[in-house]
């Protein structure tokens, strides 16, 4: 991402995790309004950049924080073993911003990671979150058969990963179901970017990288999080795009908000980013009423009365 000259721009490339910060000058809180930060969580073989066009629609609002996923480019060199460990080093990164209120914006793997944070963020997690947009993420296997063979699935691919070149191995990996929608061009230049992100750095192998993340994180290891999700105290919305049939029929089965937005397949923030960027701004104000309800105990009715109150004021 790039310094555009109305914003304030901060990397931080220390461990635990690399992280990227984007925002407007006059996107500030001011006296009792709330901005909550925006933090975005990039998919397998993904990185901070893979939000770039996000950002460029959302910044002038909103602080927008950016973070390499453990095992992945600036994050290259970390290992985890779970979900918890995962959650453990988003939360170290973030202290070093300085913010209260939060919207978590995950895409795949990025959108397990935000759907295990809200199943244990009472345990651990310091900020107030706002809403939670995911984007054709998985809640979760409901047996322990269909866990049995996403093990093995994931293990499968750890293994080639760890012991064949990415350039070997990720023009196989597109061509999985989810991917059936990108033209032989975007397969293409999709396979050429991850391929030079994560690329070996600094003596670590990154195909090994990703094989670690990819086994700690395995569908088969996350459980069955749709109950924590319907249940969640916070507006959570579901996102897929209407080319990918399998998240189409996970999105809509899941009773939750939910988007399946035209054109777009399993990437839609890539596919669609304005239509995309409208429908996280849509999430963070219907997460602010839900906020204001909670915060007043006050009714959505009493709540526009009195907004219509203030702004006749």
């Amino acid at each position: 991402m790039r310094n555009l000259s109305s914003m304030m721009f901060k990397t931080q490339t220390q461990l635990p995790l690399y992280s990227e910060s984007i925002e407007s000058a006059c996107n500030l809180a001011t006296g009792d309004a709330i901005k909550p930060t925006l933090v975005f969580l990039h998919g397998l073989l993904g990185s901070a950049q893979d939000w770039q066009q996000i950002v460029t629609h959302l910044s002038s609002d909103y602080q927008c924080i950016c973070i390499d996923l453990p095992g992945h480019a600036g994050s290259q060199a970390v290992t985890v073993n779970d979900f918890q460990h995962v959650q453990q080093l988003i939360i170290a990164t973030l202290t070093q911003y300085e913010f209260e209120h939060v919207v978590l914006v995950g895409y795949s793997l990025g959108a397990r990671i935000a759907m295990s944070i809200a199943s244990d963020r009472a345990a651990n997690w310091p900020y107030k979150i706002v809403g939670m947009l995911l984007e054709s993420g998985n809640p979760g296997l409901t047996n322990s058969a269909e866990q049995l063979q996403r093990g093995l699935h994931d293990l499968a691919w750890a293994t080639r990963f760890s012991e064949s070149p990415l350039t070997q191995v990720l023009p196989d990996w597109y061509q999985q179901g989810v991917f059936a929608s990108l033209t032989t061009k975007q397969r293409t230049a999709l396979i050429a970017t991850r391929s030079d992100i994560q690329a070996d750095h600094n003596g670590f192998n990154g195909g090994k990288q990703i094989s670690k993340m990819l086994a700690a994180t395995s569908l088969s290891k996350q459980g069955y999080l749709l109950p924590q999700l319907q249940n969640a105290a916070f507006p959570v919305s579901m996102v897929c795009g209407e080319l990918d049939p399998k998240f189409v029929l996970l999105t809509q089965a899941s009773q939750l908000d939910h988007h399946v937005v035209a054109d777009a397949g399993h990437n839609v923030h890539a596919d669609q980013p304005v239509i995309f960027s409208e429908l996280v701004r849509g999430l963070v104000g219907d997460g602010l009423d839900r906020y204001s309800l909670d915060k007043h105990g006050l009714t959505s009715e009493q709540l526009i009365k009195k907004q219509s109150q203030l702004s006749a004021a």
